[in-house]
C-alpha cells in the first residue's frame, strides 16, 4: 500500500515539476603558448556539455 502511494506521488510530482536536467554554461581562458614576447591565450565555452573554443590571441607580455 504505501509503494502504490509513493509511486503515485512520484507520478504527480514529475508532471508538477519536471526533474532537472539543465547544464550550466559558462567559459573560460586557456593557456595556448608564449611567443615572441607575447602570451597567447583563447577562450573557450561549454555549452550543453560540449565545448569548443576560438582562435589564441595575444593578451600580456610573456612572463608579466
Amino acid at each position: 500500500m504505501t509503494g502504490m502511494l509513493r509511486k503515485m506521488g512520484d507520478k504527480a510530482l514529475a508532471r508538477l515539476a519536471p526533474s532537472a536536467t539543465a547544464q550550466a554554461d559558462s567559459s573560460f581562458y586557456r593557456h595556448c603558448y608564449c611567443r615572441e614576447r607575447s602570451d597567447f591565450r583563447q577562450l573557450c565555452h561549454i555549452v550543453g556539455g560540449t565545448t569548443g573554443c576560438g582562435s589564441c590571441q595575444a593578451y600580456r607580455t610573456c612572463g608579466g
